[in-house]
């Protein structure tokens, strides 16, 4: 169906990974953002977990039959040669021979590209692609933490400490978010024996500035764990762009909670 020509930064092809293997030491894989994979799958009719393109700009691929597509995720600037129009969030048939190119991420970290039938070209639809463009929203930058296992570690008053916090992305990549902001101050220095992770793990190096897991997160890890993004908002943090402010907000378990 397509021909990718650049796989630009990151470019690679995604599905929703493989969850549920942490005690055999595997990382989930697969789409950072998982809502914008199925997301775009939606748009075109797809599984939600369908394989799709992940690219953080400079993907270009050529479409070798009329094919339906569709972009989500981060905004981009997407060119199209020899078909119409791609926007974000749309179904567009583009005919055989056209060109695409995702260029510069305007807002965002990661762009996603479905492709009806998957972009294996082996995925069968499961249902119509919408006819109507998908509104985008805006990135929410308000991300709800869970105690970590190890907040034994940090001073007195860190915790509540983070409630509002402020954070400033300074890199990401498919295994985690690093931010710079208050430095959480270890009250325990000695070395931790390396315990195992989970996706959305707030991790604390020396530094005192957090890292959070992502998708290809290793297996365990050695620095403590102050924190546990909610799953719900991992997405915002997979879309985090660098230079991107993100506050935190300590989550308090409803009633009858377990």
């Amino acid at each position: 169906m397509i021909e990718v020509r650049s796989w630009g930064i990151a470019g690679s092809v995604v599905d929703a990974g493989r969850p549920g293997r942490a005690w055999l030491g595997a990382a989930r894989r697969g789409a950072v953002d998982l809502a914008s994979l199925r997301l775009v799958n939606r748009v075109v009719g797809n599984s939600p977990d369908a394989p799709a393109l992940e690219s953080s700009g400079g993907l270009s691929f050529a479409v070798l039959i009329p094919t339906l597509v569709a972009v989500a995720g981060a905004v981009a600037d997407v060119t199209v040669s020899g078909g119409p129009p791609l926007g974000w969030g749309s179904a567009v048939l583009l005919p055989a021979g056209a060109e695409v190119r995702i260029g510069r991420l305007v807002d965002g970290a990661r762009v996603y590209v479905g492709v009806r039938g998957g972009v294996d070209g082996d995925t069968p639809p499961v249902g119509d692609p919408l006819v109507h463009v998908m509104p985008r929203v805006p990135i929410d930058t308000v991300v709800g933490i869970w105690p970590g296992p190890r907040l034994d570690w940090f001073a007195t008053g860190t915790w509540a400490a983070l409630d509002r916090a402020e954070f400033v992305v300074t890199s990401t990549s498919r295994v985690g978010a690093r931010l710079r902001g208050p430095a959480l101050v270890r009250e325990r220095l000695g070395e931790l024996a390396s315990e195992g992770m989970v996706e959305g793990a707030v991790q604390v190096p020396p530094d005192g500035n957090p890292i959070v897991m992502l998708a290809d997160h290793p297996a365990t890890g050695g620095y403590p764990v102050i924190a546990v993004v909610d799953a719900a908002d991992i997405p915002a943090v997979a879309q985090a762009a660098p230079g991107t402010s993100i506050r935190l907000r300590v989550l308090t378990p409803t009633p009858g909670w377990q």
